[in-house]
């Protein structure tokens, strides 16, 4: 929606300029997955690595949030050439890849045992990031107009700024049933997440500065390209409960923005649930402390709760509040004017004139 309320779509080129950087940003993160995958030579020792077991997990370099980013990277690459929702998807990518890759910028506790070149590409590679982050913001900035019906069939839209809107539909939003489940499932989403923040700060009293390592990332433990788990944390909860307020209220940024939660906690439940499996924490459950009970159940929700709202938010949207359709006499100064062979202000007068003129 723009200021005016009006329905705001992309011009062509904003949208392949879009589906161009977000191919490169799938190009830079594959990069170190293959990496990845060429020093373990197995796909099942990456995936122990990525869910925090296993001998690999200090000589890979990437993480879940790789993997995750490359989905959605791939995914709205493919899909925003012709999107409804084409500005939200784009902004959406561009502020996970903030979020996930601007902690390098402060983190100070990388493991050792990564080399000082390897260390350096990693912090190429994220400045390519943040750029390319930098470059769809301002490509759906620049891109952005009015969606104004046309004067022809049905759903067809008139010129905007003289590009025309080939392929482009009114925003759309979660249906009804998909907005309130969604909104639900974020929200518990969010709020889970803020209950586990609390409890692992009520866990050290007294000392923030330790807690604050959860932020910084200067208690070491680190991934190359990893993150912070209490920054993650705070990613988490921003995001989902911003999903889930615009999910309730039907805004059109609600399903690109819940589609990327679902996929974060969706990816990481299923890592948690493989190492429960890995470990026999089902079989032993009731064994296990409170705490260890609640995390199992936890993985056991994010896995449900994602795969729930990518069915929810991933189905065909509804369209929103149509755009205002002119009087076949306004001319609103957007392109060629309505009137069959006039100007903006009516017909151009005859070569003769007659009298009294």
């Amino acid at each position: 929606m723009g200021a005016t309320g009006q329905p705001q779509s992309l011009v062509r080129g904003a949208r392949f300029t879009g589906s161009g950087v977000c191919l490169l940003l799938a190009l830079l993160t594959g990069v170190w997955i293959v990496r990845d995958l060429r020093l373990v030579e197995d796909p099942a020792r990456l995936w122990w690595a990525w869910a925090g077991s296993g001998p690999d997990r200090f000589l890979t370099a990437s993480t879940l949030y790789d993997l995750s980013l490359l989905l959605v990277y791939v995914v709205v690459a493919v899909l925003v050439p012709r999107s409804p929702v084409a500005a939200s998807a784009l902004a959406t990518t561009a502020l996970a890849t903030l979020a996930v890759r601007a902690p390098a910028l402060w983190v100070d506790g990388f493991a050792e045992v990564y080399p000082h070149g390897l260390r350096m590409r990693a912090m190429i590679s994220t400045f390519l990031a943040l750029g390319l982050a930098a470059i769809l913001l301002i490509t759906v900035a620049a891109g952005r107009r009015p969606v104004r019906s046309g004067q022809g069939a049905p759903g067809s839209y008139g010129r905007t700024d003289g590009a025309l809107f080939q392929g482009a539909r009114i925003p759309t939003r979660p249906g009804r049933a998909a907005r309130l489940a969604g909104a639900v499932l974020l929200m518990a989403v969010g709020l889970v997440a803020v209950a586990w923040e609390v409890y692992g700060f009520v866990q050290n009293p007294g000392s923030f500065t330790r807690y604050a390592e959860r932020f910084t990332g200067s208690g070491g433990g680190l991934q190359l390209l990893g993150i912070p788990a209490g920054w993650a944390c705070l990613v988490l909860v921003a995001g989902s409960l911003t999903a889930a307020v615009g999910a309730a209220l039907g805004a059109v940024y609600s399903r690109p923005l819940g589609l990327v939660v679902a996929g974060l906690v969706g990816i990481s439940g299923a890592a948690g649930v493989s190492l429960a499996v890995r470990a026999d924490l089902f079989a032993g459950f009731g064994a296990l402390g409170g705490v260890e009970q609640l995390t199992v159940v936890g993985w056991v929700f994010h896995l449900l709760a994602g795969t729930a709202l990518v069915l929810l938010l991933g189905r065909r949207g509804v369209p929103g509040d149509p755009p205002p359709r002119l009087a076949a006499n306004v001319y609103d100064g957007y392109g060629p004017s309505p009137l069959p062979g006039g100007g903006a202000f009516g017909p151009p007068p005859p070569s003769s004139r007659p009298p009294g003129w």
